[in-house]
């Protein structure tokens, strides 16, 4: 279920503060399992409380809605996407793992 406009904000945040900062990119490189994924995540921002491993083939696929994309300075490709009546997903293609995150609802 979508959360509201305001909350997805959150998503972008993350992405604006990965890009600018090496230190969560080292850190999401080194990821290769869920509960670690959730720490970094957390660190940088707390209402991201959905997220999964994901296949590189679904990391790639190409998106019904793409909302916005991107690589990071330390070569993350990620992108924005709206799930059909879902939810606004980031999606991380990393060194160890790709992954989904997402703000569950309430």
């Amino acid at each position: 279920m979508p959360v509201g406009a305001e909350a997805e904000l959150a998503l972008s945040h993350f992405v604006e503060t990965m890009c600018g900062n090496p230190q969560v990119q080292d850190d999401l490189n080194d990821v290769d399992d869920l509960e670690r994924l959730r720490i970094v995540v957390q660190s940088v921002e707390s209402s991201l409380t959905g997220a999964a491993l994901i296949p590189f083939e679904q990391a790639t696929r190409t998106p019904k809605i793409l909302v916005d994309s991107g690589v990071s300075a330390q070569a993350i490709p990620w992108r924005l996407l709206r799930c059909t009546g879902g939810p606004l997903v980031l999606q991380l293609i990393c060194k160890k793992a790709n992954f989904a995150i997402w703000i569950e609802s309430c």
